[in-house]
Protein backbone atom coordinates (compact mmCIF):
# COMPACT_ATOMS: atom_id res chain seq x y z
CA UNK A 1 0.00 0.00 0.00
CA UNK A 2 2.87 2.67 1.03
CA UNK A 3 4.66 1.93 -2.55
CA UNK A 4 1.11 2.79 -4.57
CA UNK A 5 0.29 5.50 -2.10
CA UNK A 6 3.66 7.06 -3.04
CA UNK A 7 3.06 6.55 -7.11
CA UNK A 8 -0.24 8.42 -6.69
CA UNK A 9 1.08 11.27 -4.99
CA UNK A 10 3.53 11.62 -7.91
CA UNK A 11 1.06 12.26 -10.73
CA UNK A 12 -0.84 14.74 -8.67
CA UNK A 13 -0.20 18.14 -10.61
CA UNK A 14 1.82 20.97 -9.01
CA UNK A 15 -0.88 23.11 -7.79
CA UNK A 16 0.79 25.81 -5.69
CA UNK A 17 -2.53 27.74 -4.92
CA UNK A 18 -6.10 29.21 -6.11
CA UNK A 19 -7.24 32.40 -6.70
CA UNK A 20 -11.00 33.47 -7.22
CA UNK A 21 -11.19 36.41 -10.02
CA UNK A 22 -14.02 38.80 -10.65
CA UNK A 23 -14.41 40.52 -14.04
CA UNK A 24 -17.08 42.03 -16.15
CA UNK A 25 -18.40 41.33 -19.49
CA UNK A 26 -16.87 44.32 -21.94
CA UNK A 27 -14.14 44.93 -19.33
CA UNK A 28 -11.12 42.84 -18.51
CA UNK A 29 -8.92 41.42 -15.90
CA UNK A 30 -5.34 41.67 -14.85
CA UNK A 31 -3.82 38.46 -12.87
CA UNK A 32 -1.00 37.96 -10.81
CA UNK A 33 0.70 34.64 -10.55
CA UNK A 34 3.39 34.19 -8.43
CA UNK A 35 5.93 31.49 -8.70
CA UNK A 36 9.22 29.84 -7.27
CA UNK A 37 12.17 31.76 -7.95
CA UNK A 38 14.14 28.70 -9.22
CA UNK A 39 11.48 29.05 -11.79
CA UNK A 40 12.58 32.41 -13.35
CA UNK A 41 13.94 30.75 -16.91
CA UNK A 42 11.09 28.12 -17.14
CA UNK A 43 8.68 29.40 -19.79
CA UNK A 44 5.46 30.43 -18.12
CA UNK A 45 1.81 30.03 -19.53
CA UNK A 46 -2.34 30.56 -19.16
CA UNK A 47 -4.72 27.74 -19.87
CA UNK A 48 -8.51 26.77 -19.23
CA UNK A 49 -9.36 23.44 -17.95
CA UNK A 50 -7.97 21.12 -15.57
CA UNK A 51 -3.96 21.04 -14.83
CA UNK A 52 -2.22 18.78 -17.49
CA UNK A 53 -5.33 18.65 -19.97
CA UNK A 54 -5.98 22.28 -20.26
CA UNK A 55 -6.39 24.30 -23.67
CA UNK A 56 -3.12 26.58 -23.61
CA UNK A 57 -4.30 30.33 -24.41
CA UNK A 58 -0.49 32.14 -24.43
CA UNK A 59 2.51 31.01 -23.69
CA UNK A 60 5.62 33.21 -23.22
CA UNK A 61 9.18 32.13 -23.58
CA UNK A 62 10.79 35.79 -23.69
CA UNK A 63 11.37 36.89 -20.47
CA UNK A 64 9.97 40.40 -18.73
CA UNK A 65 8.54 41.24 -22.15
CA UNK A 66 4.77 41.90 -23.00
CA UNK A 67 3.59 38.33 -25.46
CA UNK A 68 -0.08 38.93 -27.21
CA UNK A 69 -1.96 36.91 -28.43
CA UNK A 70 -5.66 37.70 -29.34
CA UNK A 71 -7.82 38.74 -26.45
CA UNK A 72 -4.88 37.52 -23.86
CA UNK A 73 -1.64 39.19 -22.93
CA UNK A 74 1.45 37.59 -20.31
CA UNK A 75 4.13 39.40 -18.86
CA UNK A 76 6.77 37.68 -16.93
CA UNK A 77 8.62 39.67 -14.09
CA UNK A 78 11.67 37.51 -13.65
CA UNK A 79 13.20 39.92 -10.89
CA UNK A 80 9.52 39.51 -8.68
CA UNK A 81 9.11 36.20 -9.47
CA UNK A 82 5.49 36.97 -10.83
CA UNK A 83 4.00 36.72 -14.47
CA UNK A 84 0.95 39.04 -15.24
CA UNK A 85 -2.12 37.87 -17.60
CA UNK A 86 -4.35 39.97 -18.94
CA UNK A 87 -8.17 39.15 -20.71
CA UNK A 88 -9.88 41.95 -22.84
CA UNK A 89 -13.38 41.91 -23.97
CA UNK A 90 -14.76 39.68 -21.32
CA UNK A 91 -17.95 38.02 -22.11
CA UNK A 92 -19.75 35.19 -19.82
CA UNK A 93 -19.01 32.51 -21.69
CA UNK A 94 -15.52 33.02 -20.27
CA UNK A 95 -16.54 32.29 -16.73
CA UNK A 96 -14.56 29.04 -15.63
CA UNK A 97 -11.64 27.01 -14.08
CA UNK A 98 -8.13 28.67 -15.53
CA UNK A 99 -4.07 27.94 -14.35
CA UNK A 100 -1.31 30.08 -14.16
CA UNK A 101 1.51 27.08 -15.74
CA UNK A 102 5.11 27.03 -15.26
CA UNK A 103 6.81 24.50 -18.05
CA UNK A 104 9.02 22.48 -15.80
CA UNK A 105 10.75 19.95 -18.02
CA UNK A 106 10.72 16.23 -17.81
CA UNK A 107 8.85 16.85 -14.19
CA UNK A 108 5.08 17.82 -13.17
CA UNK A 109 4.25 21.28 -14.07
CA UNK A 110 3.54 23.49 -11.18
CA UNK A 111 0.19 25.58 -11.57
CA UNK A 112 -2.32 28.10 -9.86
CA UNK A 113 -5.36 27.79 -10.02
CA UNK A 114 -7.69 30.67 -11.34
CA UNK A 115 -11.33 30.37 -10.63
CA UNK A 116 -12.99 33.71 -13.01
CA UNK A 117 -16.17 34.64 -12.64
CA UNK A 118 -17.41 37.07 -15.35
CA UNK A 119 -20.86 39.20 -14.56
CA UNK A 120 -22.73 41.13 -17.09
CA UNK A 121 -21.36 44.44 -17.17
CA UNK A 122 -21.38 48.24 -19.05
CA UNK A 123 -19.93 47.20 -22.36
CA UNK A 124 -18.79 51.63 -23.05
CA UNK A 125 -16.75 51.82 -25.73
CA UNK A 126 -17.01 55.66 -26.62
CA UNK A 127 -17.74 58.76 -23.96
CA UNK A 128 -18.27 61.87 -26.01
CA UNK A 129 -17.44 65.15 -24.44
CA UNK A 130 -17.24 68.79 -25.09
CA UNK A 131 -14.00 71.11 -24.36
CA UNK A 132 -14.64 73.68 -21.07
CA UNK A 133 -17.35 71.10 -19.75
CA UNK A 134 -17.47 68.36 -17.55
CA UNK A 135 -18.26 64.41 -18.42
CA UNK A 136 -19.07 61.21 -15.66
CA UNK A 137 -18.54 57.86 -16.58
CA UNK A 138 -20.82 55.36 -14.51
CA UNK A 139 -19.35 52.23 -13.97
CA UNK A 140 -21.57 48.95 -12.38
CA UNK A 141 -20.22 46.22 -9.88
CA UNK A 142 -20.53 44.00 -7.39
CA UNK A 143 -17.15 43.79 -5.19
CA UNK A 144 -17.86 44.73 -2.05
CA UNK A 145 -14.27 44.88 -0.19
CA UNK A 146 -13.09 47.69 1.17
CA UNK A 147 -9.53 49.45 0.36
CA UNK A 148 -10.00 48.90 -3.49
CA UNK A 149 -7.64 51.14 -5.40
CA UNK A 150 -9.68 53.22 -8.42
CA UNK A 151 -6.93 54.13 -10.62
CA UNK A 152 -7.88 56.66 -14.47
CA UNK A 153 -5.43 56.56 -17.05
CA UNK A 154 -4.58 57.75 -20.25
CA UNK A 155 -3.49 54.39 -22.37
CA UNK A 156 -2.17 56.33 -25.25
CA UNK A 157 -0.22 58.05 -22.55
CA UNK A 158 0.75 55.71 -20.48
CA UNK A 159 0.14 58.13 -18.31
CA UNK A 160 -2.23 57.27 -14.53
CA UNK A 161 -3.96 60.92 -13.52
CA UNK A 162 -4.95 59.80 -10.42
CA UNK A 163 -5.04 56.94 -7.63
CA UNK A 164 -7.68 57.04 -5.24
CA UNK A 165 -8.43 54.52 -2.12
CA UNK A 166 -11.63 53.96 -1.19
CA UNK A 167 -11.97 53.35 1.45
CA UNK A 168 -14.51 54.61 2.77
CA UNK A 169 -17.80 53.81 0.86
CA UNK A 170 -20.08 56.92 -0.88
CA UNK A 171 -17.50 59.60 -0.47
CA UNK A 172 -15.99 61.88 -2.98
CA UNK A 173 -11.92 61.57 -3.83
CA UNK A 174 -10.05 63.91 -5.41
CA UNK A 175 -7.00 64.06 -7.77
CA UNK A 176 -6.47 66.74 -10.30
CA UNK A 177 -9.31 67.12 -12.31
CA UNK A 178 -10.55 63.90 -11.71
CA UNK A 179 -12.86 62.54 -8.77
CA UNK A 180 -14.23 59.40 -8.14
CA UNK A 181 -17.67 58.59 -5.65
CA UNK A 182 -17.69 54.95 -4.62
CA UNK A 183 -21.75 54.00 -4.36
CA UNK A 184 -21.20 50.59 -2.95
CA UNK A 185 -25.36 51.00 -2.14
CA UNK A 186 -26.01 50.88 -5.46
CA UNK A 187 -23.06 49.18 -6.97
CA UNK A 188 -21.97 52.23 -9.15
CA UNK A 189 -18.68 53.84 -9.42
CA UNK A 190 -18.33 57.27 -10.79
CA UNK A 191 -15.77 59.03 -12.40
CA UNK A 192 -16.17 62.87 -12.96
CA UNK A 193 -13.77 64.83 -15.44
CA UNK A 194 -13.96 68.49 -14.59
CA UNK A 195 -12.47 71.27 -17.43
CA UNK A 196 -12.35 69.03 -20.83
CA UNK A 197 -10.10 69.86 -23.64
CA UNK A 198 -9.43 68.07 -26.96
CA UNK A 199 -6.37 67.15 -25.73
CA UNK A 200 -8.20 64.69 -23.33
CA UNK A 201 -9.35 62.61 -25.81
CA UNK A 202 -8.08 59.42 -26.19
CA UNK A 203 -8.25 55.75 -24.67
CA UNK A 204 -9.08 55.35 -21.20
CA UNK A 205 -8.64 52.83 -18.87
CA UNK A 206 -10.71 52.42 -15.46
CA UNK A 207 -8.89 50.17 -13.11
CA UNK A 208 -9.88 48.70 -9.85
CA UNK A 209 -7.19 47.12 -7.99
CA UNK A 210 -9.47 44.12 -5.66
CA UNK A 211 -5.99 42.61 -4.48
CA UNK A 212 -2.65 41.93 -4.85
CA UNK A 213 -3.87 38.35 -6.61
CA UNK A 214 -6.07 40.78 -9.94
CA UNK A 215 -7.69 44.01 -10.83
CA UNK A 216 -10.78 44.24 -13.01
CA UNK A 217 -10.95 47.66 -16.05
CA UNK A 218 -12.98 49.07 -18.04
CA UNK A 219 -11.36 50.46 -21.52
CA UNK A 220 -13.02 53.27 -23.63
CA UNK A 221 -12.23 55.79 -25.91
CA UNK A 222 -13.10 59.49 -25.14
CA UNK A 223 -14.12 61.77 -27.73
CA UNK A 224 -13.96 65.29 -26.56
CA UNK A 225 -15.56 67.97 -29.59
CA UNK A 226 -14.72 71.88 -29.42
CA UNK A 227 -17.84 73.89 -28.35
CA UNK A 228 -20.59 73.64 -25.97
CA UNK A 229 -23.32 70.76 -27.04
CA UNK A 230 -26.63 71.30 -28.81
Amino acid sequence: MKIIWTFTLLMIPGVVNSISVTGYSGGGVSITCKYYSEFRENAKYFCKGQPVTCSELIKNKNKNKWVDSGRFSLFDDTRAAVFTVTIRDLSEEDSGTYQCGVDIYAKVDSYTEVNLKVITGQQIRTMTGYSEGNIIINFKYEMQQNNLLIDVCNTEALQCFTLINTERAAEWKHGSRFSVYDDRSEGFLHVFIRDLNVKDSGKYKIIVTVSEDYSFFLEFYLDIKKGEPF
